[in-house]
């Protein structure tokens, strides 16, 4: 019963601030990982020696940065709505 009450306490006030600092934390890791790649797409935006002291920090994050941006994004996403954002 505790545990009932805990989870549907943590639904009530919790859940929705944390959904929402999940999005804004990915949409700040996808900046970052356009920054660094861009630098070998050709886009000038940060100096070489910095883009390649970071680069062995994020390589295991680069395929999942990948994907996530290039995935197709759907309108209720965009809202926060639907099945794919919960």
């Amino acid at each position: 019963m505790k545990q009932a009450i805990k989870d549907f306490l943590f639904g009530a006030f919790i859940f929705g601030m944390l959904q929402h600092i999940y999005h804004v934390r990915a949409k700040y890791d996808d900046i970052f990982h356009a920054l660094l790649v861009g630098e070998f797409l050709g886009i000038p935006l940060l100096g070489n020696y910095y883009t390649l002291r970071l680069l062995p920090h994020i390589y295991g994050e680069l395929r999942s940065a990948r994907l996530r941006l290039l995935r197709e994004v759907d309108l209720l996403e965009l809202l926060h709505e639907g099945p794919s954002v919960h």
